[in-house]
Parts: structure tokens; sequence; C-alpha cells
């Protein structure tokens, strides 16, 4: 099974985007949202987890959810089959149904390498 990463702000580097502008309500937003999502797919809590310190580069053995304006700005050419992007309201407001739909397929597959 595949890990999966949420990207929701980021406390590193020349592109710091964050949620709303605290560290600490970033960081339980986004893992009430990691939360929300391994209890919605039945997967252990330590498979889906936060990345507040995510370097641009896109491993293909795990699956990253990434806020759509961060994904956007990032410098990670290509398309990535394994990057699901998410409107930053979503990960604020803990809303899984539609980021679900599109892991589901993901999970499904045979595992990546």
């Amino acid at each position: 099974m595949p890990e999966i990463k949420v990207v929701g702000d980021i406390r590193s580097g020349k592109y710091q985007p964050t949620l709303t502008g605290n560290a600490i309500v970033d960081a339980a937003l986004i893992d009430h949202f990691c939360h929300q999502l391994a209890a919605a797919l039945h997967l252990p809590n330590r498979q889906v987890t936060a990345e507040h310190h995510w370097n641009q580069v896109v491993a293909p053995h795990v699956i990253y959810i990434i806020e759509t304006r961060i994904w956007q700005a990032s410098l990670t050419p290509g398309d990535h089959q394994n990057v699901i992007t998410v409107p930053a309201t979503d990960l604020q407001r803990g809303q899984i149904k539609t980021t679900c739909a599109k892991l589901a397929p993901q999970l499904t597959q045979s595992p990546m390498h």
C-alpha cells in the first residue's frame, strides 16, 4: 500500500504558502483532513500524513494530495498520475469526499513502485 502525503502548507524553502497564515492552525486543519481521509478509506493513520516541508520532488511510490495553488506554483514538470490536487477550502473544512473519489482508483491498482 503506498504512502499518502498531504501538502497543504509549506514551512521551509523559498516558497512558503499557508492555508490561514497560522502554522499551528494550518497543522491542525491538515491533520484533521488526514485523519478524516484515513478513516473514510479504512487506512491506518500513519499511512496518511501531512508533509509540511515538501521539496517539490514527486516520488513515484508516494501518492500526493496537494493544495491546488501549491501544485500550480511548483516547479515540478510533467504529468504525475500520483498527484491529486485539492482546493484549500477542502483542506480547511476537512471535506474529503472529492479526494476519496479521486484516490480510490489509485488505491485499487497494483502496488506502486
